[in-house]
């Protein structure tokens, strides 16, 4: 008797299904849940601010180099940010990919803003980083 392998699951993306705890970055504190575009967005922030290598608990490919741009020139700073941005979203399997990068300059620090392509839509992303 052969098996029958014809029957396929189908799966659907659930706002639930990315249900994380609030990290209120500014006050540094837990608080509450958040969800859906809310949570990706959260994600986004922590993986681009977390220093790759850095923390034992994360695995490699968690965080982000952009810390290694502090100090260097800005026009260095501002050819590498957007690879260093991505590489470091990659690894998350809600993120297909960012575009319509761009980088702004003020004074000593860079404002970032791109679309984040996501399996829940696109998604605006606008951060500052010290460079």
């Amino acid at each position: 008797m052969v098996p029958d392998n014809s029957v396929k699951e189908e799966y659907s993306f659930n706002t639930m299904d990315t249900k994380t705890y609030n990290l209120d970055f500014d006050r540094k504190r837990i608080c509450g849940y958040v969800y859906g575009n809310d949570a990706i967005k959260q994600a986004i922030r922590k993986a681009i601010e977390t220093k790759r290598y850095a923390f034992e608990i994360y695995d490699w490919d968690y965080g982000s180099q952009l810390h290694e741009l502090i100090g260097r020139k800005i026009n260095w700073a501002e050819a590498l940010a957007e690879a260093y941005i991505e590489d470091s979203l990659i690894p998350d399997s809600r993120i297909d990919g960012i575009r319509n990068f761009s980088c702004i300059r003020d004074g000593s620090s860079l404002r970032v803003n791109f679309d984040a392509v996501t399996n829940n839509g696109v998604i605006g992303i606008e951060m500052e980083a010290e460079a």
